[in-house]
């Protein structure tokens, strides 16, 4: 007997089609939910490894800076008149492209341009000359002649870049030859020294008896900037000014800097018991730079702070609506970070989530510095 076997109907085909889109939907959202989740984690875990990797790359550099720089007398020396062939630097040439460089251990750039919202610059500088760590003294200058006589040469080599430092400005040049007779070094112009003018050109000359020779070896000057969301480097200044800065660390967004000072005096940013000034105890923490010797000596520390950005945009909450994911400015201990907006509604920073990284450094040259 044949049994006759009939086809689904209509109704039960709707049935199916309608669970079959229920379990596309649930397992889509469960999908979405996973996905967004799996984001959310991704991208802490990198905002967390940005900024650590961020602060630890400036940290290093902060704790070397001011090695063989860290004198009185060399401190406060200001701008450092400089030339590399065919240009003066613009504190001797206005208007020339070569970057200004002070001879400091520690530089704090801030925004001078309304409303002051760009992240801070903030530039290290120390020496390699490790055969020689302190200055020497100069005993006479022949610009003419480009020779400086010292009181005694040891530690001075050939290709050495040194500053020569008097009570009104450093001057730059570069080692040619180490003279042991007469105790002589020659900082002669051509191709192999760019960093001396022909006759000494437009630098000043009034450099003489009890001046001081400071040896900076092959220098470090770094300047760390926050650039299109990017921590950047500036490095080279002196061998290479005109080298584009090198991208560090993607996804942050504000670098922030004070100096710690031992200047005895209360502006709220430290609590103490008694602030004195020049007791090895930072009174306050300040974006003022140093204008002298004495301020320089004074600055023990530096305060970092950076801001990394969370990379999952968040939308709205209801569409056509303002985000919610960041409703208050990012703080850290010195102030806010102001290069991101999130007071106005529609600001596209409040889409995003950040996380603050801040670190004091001590500047371990100045507290050991020589007296």
């Amino acid at each position: 007997m044949t049994t006759r076997q009939n086809g689904m109907t209509l109704v039960e085909i709707l049935v199916a089609v309608a669970i079959g889109m229920i379990g596309i939907v649930i397992i889509t959202q469960a999908y979405l939910t996973s996905d967004n989740f799996n984001r959310s984690t991704l991208g802490e875990s990198g905002a967390q490894t940005n900024g650590l990797i961020g602060l630890y790359t400036i940290e290093r550099d902060v704790r070397n800076s001011g090695y063989g720089i860290a004198d009185s007398a060399a401190l406060g020396c200001g701008e450092i008149y400089w030339y590399f062939d065919p240009d003066y630097s613009s504190n001797v040439q206005p208007g020339s492209a070569l970057p200004k460089i002070s001879l400091a251990p520690v530089l704090i750039g801030t925004d001078t341009t309304a409303p002051f919202t760009d992240p801070d610059t903030l530039t290290v500088m120390f020496a390699t000359g490790d055969n020689r760590m302190f200055p020497g003294t100069i005993k006479d200058f022949n610009a003419k002649s480009s020779e400086i006589e010292m009181d005694q040469i040891t530690g001075f080599q050939k290709d050495d870049l040194v500053v020569m430092v008097n009570g009104t400005g450093c001057t730059l040049a570069k080692i040619t030859h180490v003279q042991g007779g007469p105790i002589k070094l020659q900082v002669n112009p051509g191709q192999s020294a760019p960093y001396n003018p022909p006759a000494w050109g437009l630098f000043p000359t009034n450099y003489g008896t009890g001046d001081l020779l400071v040896n900076l070896g092959n220098p470090v000057v770094r300047t760390y900037m926050v650039v299109d969301q990017r921590l950047k480097v500036a490095d080279a200044r002196f061998q290479n000014p005109t080298a584009a800065p090198m991208d560090i660390m993607d996804g942050i967004v504000d670098l922030r800097a004070q100096y710690g000072k031992d200047n005895g005096v209360d502006n709220g940013t430290v609590s103490a018991a008694l602030y004195a000034p020049n007791d090895a105890r930072v009174d306050q923490y300040s974006k003022v730079t140093p204008v002298n010797s004495a301020e320089w000596q004074q600055v023990l520390s530096v305060r970092v702070g950076i801001l990394a950005r969370i990379g999952s945009y968040e939308r709205p909450a209801a569409p056509g609506g303002n985000c919610d994911a960041t409703t208050t400015q990012p703080r850290w201990s010195g102030g806010t970070f102001d290069a991101i907006n999130i007071a106005t509604l529609t600001s596209q920073d409040r889409c995003y989530r950040y996380r603050v990284f801040e670190t004091t450094i001590p500047l371990r040259n100045m507290v050991w510095r020589a007296t």
